[in-house]
């Protein structure tokens, strides 16, 4: 776990849950990915592990719970990527964030892009990693890594299974990590989410959000192109994802954003930044201090 603290901000009349040092008016954003309902392992600020600390020794660092997951509620809503994106334009200016450089797992690799494209002016970069969601898929075969999970669903069991199936080595699937998933399992955010996307919200609206979201992002590469500095972070081993998918996707970004990178993690799957948390930090900070230098 990491050493920093669990705070509680409130953004539209509800409670939101981040953790964080003593920010700084220019910080570090740390997006999780996951689906709640969807994904078989219960996603959060938590999932960062102990690389928060790296980061956090002489930077400002947030790292939030997406609504319907950790301790964010939701509501009764069903997450969306759109609704993803206006939460977190409200969040980071009430926690007092003048600009920021987002790093995103997952399904908010599609987040941190429409907040940079949003707010050029307050986003000053962003580290995609493992960013399947935003990659180009193809009309390759299902991919079958995380079909049947261990019943039931989100236990403790189910869980180690599902970062089994997602890491190269199992060394980071601690029990400070199981403990967390299995907490968030059982808060209401991730009961009332997964209840709204039983209802329908997932083939409904989350689903079609989210196609709208790819469809918007890859518009953007081609025309006028992102408008931050991008690296884009993948694991060597990444079975949700193949390495050829992660250079498509940095290609993508590349055509009309120079400052773009793209780094491979080696012996790492979708969590690179839990497997191997110092070549991670030192990738990902490299490409930071280039593009938003700490103030002086």
């Amino acid at each position: 776990m990491t050493n920093l603290n669990r705070k509680n901000l409130t953004i539209d009349g509800a409670a939101a849950s981040v953790l964080s040092n003593e920010l700084d008016r220019d910080a570090l954003v740390f997006v999780h990915g996951g689906t709640p309902g969807s994904s078989p392992y219960c996603s959060g600020a938590h999932i960062w592990g102990p690389v928060l600390d790296r980061f956090a020794s002489d930077r400002g660092v947030l790292a939030v719970d997406l609504p319907g997951h950790g301790e964010t509620s939701a509501g009764s809503s069903v997450p969306t990527v759109d609704g993803y994106v206006e939460w977190m334009g409200a969040l980071l200016p009430a926690a007092g964030i003048r600009s920021c450089f987002v790093i995103a797992h997952d399904l908010s690799s599609l987040i941190a892009i429409e907040l940079a494209t949003r707010f050029p002016q307050f986003v000053r970069g962003v580290s995609l990693v493992s960013g399947v969601a935003a990659a180009p898929t193809g009309d390759g075969l299902e991919n079958l890594t995380l079909a049947y999970p261990p019943l039931p669903l989100w236990s403790r069991q189910s869980q180690r299974w599902a970062f089994e199936q997602l890491s190269y080595a199992p060394h980071h699937i601690t029990e400070d990590l199981l403990d967390a998933c299995v907490a968030a399992a059982q808060q209401p955010p991730h009961l009332n989410a997964t209840a709204a996307m039983r209802a329908g919200g997932l083939e409904n609206e989350f689903m079609p959000g989210l196609m709208r979201a790819k469809a918007r992002f890859y518009e953007l590469c081609r025309e006028p192109g992102i408008p931050v500095p991008v690296q884009v972070v993948w694991g060597s081993h990444d079975r949700l994802g193949s390495l050829d998918q992660g250079l498509w996707l940095f290609r993508l970004v590349a055509q009309r954003q120079p400052a773009a990178q793209f780094h491979v993690i080696n012996r790492a799957g979708s969590f690179a930044f839990r497997e191997d948390p110092q070549s991670f930090h030192q990738v990902v900070n490299s490409f930071c201090e280039a593009v938003f230098p700490r103030k002086s």
